[in-house]
């Protein structure tokens, strides 16, 4: 069973972004040597570069894990993360997957190997047959996966509620 992917056009679009991020760093540099450099503002020179080496570090990670392209054959996943690195799994050694609403609203199922490292984060606005492929994977529901933002507001929850008793 094939995983299908419901919207080319978002998947080249976050593709084309995170390359295009690539060059950030360089024309900043380019566009700021006379304003920033010159005038000794080494300070925000780092600071933004920081920021767009972030910024990349965040598009490279996030669309590793969800632009995925993935099979099952042979009782086996057969997957490519950024649809380029094909890596091979035994659905046996899937331990399970964490459903998980990301901060747009959309729902995600993220799968999990018996190391419980991710393997991938499947969104469902990308992917046309999401449930159908998770039951193809014979795999359980092993909880519930929060985004960053989310994991931010329950710690911040906890700190408020255990300074009122």
């Amino acid at each position: 069973m094939n995983l299908k992917i419901k919207n080319y056009g978002l998947v080249i679009f976050r593709i084309v972004l995170m390359l295009v991020s690539f060059s950030l760093p360089f024309i900043f540099t380019e566009g700021t040597y006379e304003n920033m450099i010159s005038k000794g503002h080494y300070v925000w020179y780092t600071y933004f570069i920081l920021l767009f080496l972030c910024t990349i570090y965040i598009l490279v990670k996030t669309n590793y894990f969800e632009l995925v392209n993935a099979k099952i054959q042979n009782e086996k996943l057969i997957y490519r993360n950024l649809l380029i690195f094909t890596k091979e799994i035994k659905t046996k050694e899937i331990i399970g997957f964490k459903n998980g609403i990301d901060d747009s609203s959309h729902e995600f199922i993220s799968l999990y190997n018996s190391k419980n490292k991710k393997i991938a984060t499947l969104k469902t606005n990308i992917y046309s047959n999401l449930p159908q492929f998770i039951n193809a994977l014979n795999c359980e529901n092993i909880g519930f996966e929060f985004t960053v933002f989310q994991k931010a507001i329950q710690k911040l929850k906890s700190v408020i509620t255990n300074k009122k008793e």
